[in-house]
């Protein structure tokens, strides 16, 4: 079952929203500049974006403001809903990232994106697999698939710990998160990095202020560039470039933050 805390917070789509928000923009500005890069395919599927677990669809927002075409889906349904309300001209299902291609057209995606290690919630190499096999059929000749994945340099990284904060409407929204990473490759408990999150919910009238406290641990998948690039190379698709937030070519780092751009095959 999963932890009673990290549900409630990921079936909270405004505190979600509200909190990763912040630099929306931008980071779409910068998918934007990499699709212009590395998309050949025709229209309509060059201005056809795909989102894999998509949560609220704050980049399918941003993107649909281009005139683009969004689709996105995520396995929450209180996700699913709000991301439909939010953005009424995007297509936007329920679907676990591993079985969605029933949902989309073959061949009809010219872009799509799964960013800031949003992919590594996959479990295994084998649901992994399943993910690129419905990417593949979904994206059309030319089309790209743009993945961010930190990478993992096993036995030499320490803890480290990032702060969000995000603002809307009387809400602030806080997190801390510290990242424990693996101590090993190997073993019962090998490539799992455990992020510990405590969040503050601070909600203000004009009478008070409210604070609710969050704690919730939940854990990514790691991977070595080693261990990527052989898990790639048993799926249909191909590693065309290794690129930063800008679409500038950035060789890949352990550990490190890259962009990963592939293709089918």
């Amino acid at each position: 079952m999963p932890d009673p805390a990290k549900a409630l917070f990921y079936f909270m789509p405004l505190v979600y929203d509200v909190l990763h928000e912040p630099g929306t923009a931008a980071e779409v500005r910068g998918l934007s500049r990499i699709a212009r890069r590395f998309v050949t395919a025709a229209a309509p599927a060059a201005q056809t974006w795909l989102e894999p677990a998509c949560g609220t669809g704050r980049y399918l927002r941003a993107a649909a403001r281009q005139g683009l075409r969004t689709i996105g889906f995520d396995l929450a349904p209180e996700m699913v809903k709000y991301a439909q309300e939010r953005v009424p001209s995007a297509t936007i299902f329920r679907a676990p990232m591993q079985r969605f291609a029933r949902h989309v057209p073959k061949a009809s995606v010219g872009f799509a994106f799964n960013m800031i290690n949003t992919i590594r919630h996959l479990p295994s190499d084998r649901a992994m697999l399943d993910h690129f096999r419905d990417i593949a059929r979904v994206l059309a000749p030319g089309g790209v698939y743009v993945v961010g994945l930190s990478l993992t340099a096993y036995q030499n990284e320490i803890p480290t710990e990032d702060v969000w904060i995000g603002k809307r409407a009387g809400m602030t929204v806080r997190q801390v998160v510290q990242y424990l990473p693996p101590e090993t490759r190997r073993g019962p408990r090998a490539r799992h990095e455990a992020c510990i999150c405590h969040m503050t919910i601070t909600k203000r009238t004009r009478a008070r202020a409210v604070e609710e406290d969050l704690d919730f641990t939940y854990h990514l998948r790691c991977y070595s560039l080693e261990q990527w690039h052989k898990l790639i190379d048993r799926s249909p698709l191909r590693v065309r470039a290794t690129i930063d937030e800008r679409g500038n070519d950035l060789p890949p780092a352990e550990p490190g933050y890259s962009i990963f751009v592939l293709t089918a095959r």
